[in-house]
């Protein structure tokens, strides 16, 4: 069972396919919104023709006698009407408010405008209502009777069902549909394949790391499109990445190889020596140097172990603030002991004020326990060793050991390496960790000369290290 297992993948191409269907649907069904109030507009100026026709005819009937108005419906007017056979039609003639014929509860279009109140309309308007549970569409027309005065205002609205309009408009409509959907299918089959197309990248990626020899580290080098290019490049670090890694714990397995076979053969010499020396007083010297060989060879493999666990916590943990003068009081108060067995005082002086520091507690507490046992190792009995923490988080380490001559300063970083001044025989190791950490922390190790004799080390964090 794979890590992976138990998490849930979403399937991204299904989710770009279902987005980008739902987009295509919804311009689908607007786009069908337009066409179908195309279909009516065209179905209703097609009819609104012949009920332009039918109204002018009618309006034309309206005459004035001695007796009053009358009405001649012409047979002509409503002849072509009748090209919509299925649609009934109605009327109404008023005049000056009053129906002289027609529907009298025909339902009265919207009112005119003020403005327009006072004339003769050249064509009527048109309008959909609802008469007898049936849309209707209605003419209204306007006629002034000059005849005599006051002017008589004559309206004549005609009105039609809308049943051959709206078959007119599915009619047209219909193959609209037919086409959308068929070319909605076509869209999203196109769409399917150009997704597909897309993530053939991906999947050359996953066949060229899959085809891979666990050993080959070498960046990938593949014809990718520029929109993957991110993805490869954040491959291709990590692979460079690991690739260090893989070179420092090389380098680190051959020289800590060298570096413990000689402790080692010294340990079988001394025990030989020590098992085949009869004088009493000589063999105990062996067994004292047998002892401190053991002490210095423990010491080694831990900082070697030590350093291995901080290069996996330096690729594997994220950052984490830290308080700089709880950590280093802490620090201070578990090498107390260790250094009182060595005739050496601690003195702690924290900063005026606790600063939150971004890292990681483990890799500085190794830190300072290297470079404080280092100092404690090399101050002299009844010596004092200052571990003070500045107002800026700078840290100063002050012993009062013999120091460390100028062109060694240096040096003291390299893995391994030992000063010749050096009166403690360590591992060689602690300050090259204590470097490590330092730079993972972006902060600087220098060594000054403490008067009146002495070394100060001093680390100052950057300003990027700080919350």
């Amino acid at each position: 069972m794979t890590p992976t297992d138990d998490v849930h993948h979403p399937a991204l191409r299904r989710r770009l396919l279902v987005l980008s269907g739902v987009v295509l649907t919804v311009l689908a069904l607007l786009a069908l919104a337009l066409m179908h109030n195309y279909a009516r507009r065209t179905a209703d100026r097609s009819y609104d023709m012949m009920l332009n026709s039918a109204i002018l005819q009618l309006g034309q009937s309206v005459r004035h006698t001695g007796q009053g108005f009358a009405v001649d419906l012409p047979v002509a007017a409503f002849a072509t009407l009748a090209q919509a056979p299925q649609d009934r039609v109605f009327y109404r003639i008023s005049v000056n408010g009053e129906v002289l014929t027609g529907y009298p509860d025909l339902p009265a279009p919207p009112p005119r405008a003020p403005e327009e109140q006072a004339l003769t309309q050249a064509r009527p308007d048109f309008f959909n209502l609802t008469y007898q549970d049936e849309a209707i569409r209605v003419a209204r027309l306007v006629r002034l009777n000059t005849e005599r005065l006051p002017q008589d205002e004559i309206v004549i609205e005609l009105a039609q069902t809308r049943l051959a309009r709206d078959a007119m408009a599915e009619a047209m409509l219909h193959p609209a549909l037919e086409l959308m959907l068929a070319v909605l299918a076509v869209a999203l089959g196109l769409l399917w394949l150009g997704i597909y197309y897309a993530f053939s990248p991906f999947r050359q990626l996953a066949r060229a790391l899959s085809r891979r020899s666990p050993r080959d580290l070498t960046p990938l080098a593949l014809p990718v499109p520029k929109e993957t290019l991110p993805l490869l490049d954040t491959i291709n670090d990590f692979i460079a990445r690991q690739q260090a890694l893989l070179e420092r714990v090389e380098s680190y397995t051959s020289v800590a190889a060298h570096q413990l076979r000689t402790p080692l053969a010294t340990l079988r010499a001394l025990c030989e020596n020590a098992r085949d020396e009869a004088d009493n007083g000589r063999r105990q010297r062996l067994l004292a140097q047998l002892v401190e060989q053991c002490d210095q060879l423990s010491l080694t493999v831990r900082h070697l172990l030590n350093q291995a666990l901080l290069d996996h916590r330096f690729h594997s943990r994220e950052p984490e603030p830290v308080a700089l003068n709880a950590l280093v009081r802490q620090v201070c108060m578990e090498l107390a002991v260790q250094a009182l067995h060595r005739g050496v005082e601690l003195a702690f002086v924290p900063a005026p004020a606790e600063r939150q520091l971004r890292g990681d507690a483990f890799a500085l507490t190794q830190m300072l326990n290297n470079l404080i046992e280092n100092a404690v190792a090399h101050s002299p009995a009844d010596g004092l060793v200052e571990i003070a923490v500045g107002a800026d988080g700078c840290i100063c380490i002050r012993d009062s050991g013999p120091g460390i001559a100028d062109q060694e300063k240096e040096r003291v970083f390299e893995r391994f390496y030992r000063g010749t001044a050096s009166r403690h025989h360590g591992s060689g190791l602690g300050m090259a960790i204590a470097r490590d950490v330092a730079e993972h922390h972006h902060a600087r190790i220098r060594l000054t000369d403490n008067h009146p004799h002495g070394l100060t080390v001093e680390i100052r964090f950057g300003t990027e290290a700080w919350l």
